[in-house]
């Protein structure tokens, strides 16, 4: 299905992302994904690599967060640790939580590039709201059950075809 081809397919996780090449490709904003994508699920740590790696990304983009994860208490928590503007609850695929990160970066669509492990909700779901779309693996310091694994590995074949 070509709506579920990501503009770049990253075979890493998101500190292996070319900064270079986005800014040459005219991307001025990133939306993360949150989860799998910048920190272990539900955990609220943030490793010493991605920490450093982000701090490189602040310099030159400008950045938000958009999460399917609906606790109120943990967005806060994270928005504060990382220090970058949160939109939880945003059901992707929707364009709603995409289009209020829009707003809030001051940004067309065409200058953002969407970020995350996940290509049913952050690719789809930033290819529907007009962004470039990166997919990347999970944090390689996650160790995830094999279920999961599972219909990651599902999602990518469908991408593949």
């Amino acid at each position: 299905m070509v709506l579920l081809k990501p503009t770049y397919n990253i075979n890493g996780d998101v500190t292996d992302i070319n900064l270079d090449a986005l800014a040459a490709a005219g991307i001025r904003g990133l939306i993360f994904d949150l989860d799998s994508t910048l920190l272990a699920p539900h955990s609220g740590i943030l490793t010493e690599e991605v920490a450093h790696w982000l701090i490189l990304v602040k310099e030159r983009f400008k950045v938000a967060i958009v999460s399917n994860n609906r606790r109120a208490i943990y967005i806060d928590q994270v928005q504060k640790i990382l220090d970058m503007p949160a939109i939880g609850q945003a059901a992707k695929p929707s364009r709603k939580g995409f289009f209020k990160a829009l707003e809030i970066l001051g940004l067309e669509a065409a200058e953002v590039a969407v970020i995350g492990d996940r290509p049913l909700t952050d690719v789809w779901g930033g290819q529907r709201a007009g962004m470039k779309t990166i997919l990347v693996r999970p944090l390689k310091t996650m160790n995830e059950p094999s279920w999961i694994t599972f219909f990651r590995n599902l999602e990518r074949i469908l991408i593949k075809s």
